[in-house]
């Protein structure tokens, strides 16, 4: 999948590019990147921020090493979201944690919800741009339908998750939100956690 996944998203990259670049421009600090994938991230990011980008498939890791040795401030590590929190290399906490088609992946969105609540300091926010289950009738039923399919093929990638839901019964509340559609639905957030942890 990481030999093919740049060339299978470059046309979709181009619309993505402007989403992700609005959201990693506001980044500061220390953060944390979850899923780097080939690290399609890494030149949008202000100089001066230190990135921890995490990625557990081997071939993306691999391939975002590659990508983050013309970034000095990029550290990226072969580990999943529920290792960050036991990782001596890895600050106790972020000023900034980027999900970036990356719910829509990892075996229990829960989990990793609730691992973004824990590692992010009092005022930190998440940043987040993922696809969603589409909310059209006749859409979102064949995205049910071709989502045992397609999961196996495309690396674990679940089309049926609404990644907005999650976030928000796991104590996220969007300071900025936005659906867009690009053949399915889109959600763009700025989110932070409900003051109780």
């Amino acid at each position: 999948m990481a030999t093919f996944y740049d060339p299978f998203m470059k046309s979709l990259e181009k619309v993505l590019t402007e989403h992700r670049r609005k959201l990693l421009q506001r980044t500061s600090g220390i953060v944390l990147e979850v899923g780097a994938g080939t690290g399609v991230n890494f030149p949008l990011y202000p100089k001066d921020v230190k990135v921890f980008a995490i990625e557990p498939s081997v071939p993306m890791y691999k391939r975002a090493v590659k990508a983050a040795a013309n970034y000095p401030n990029i550290h990226v590590f072969n580990i999943g979201i529920e290792a960050v929190e036991n990782h001596p290399e890895l600050p106790e906490s972020f000023d900034f944690v980027t999900s970036m088609l990356v719910l829509c992946t990892v075996p229990d969105p829960q989990q990793a919800a609730r691992i973004y609540r824990d590692v992010l300091k009092n005022d930190g926010q998440l940043l987040v741009l993922e696809h969603i289950h589409a909310s059209g009738r006749l859409y979102g039923k064949l995205q049910s339908l071709v989502n045992p399919l397609w999961r196996p093929i495309a690396d674990g990638c679940n089309l049926t998750r609404r990644q907005d839901w999650i976030l928000k019964e796991a104590g996220f509340k969007a300071l900025f939100e936005d659906y867009f559609s690009l053949g399915t639905d889109w959600y763009e957030a700025v989110m932070t956690a409900e003051s109780e942890k």
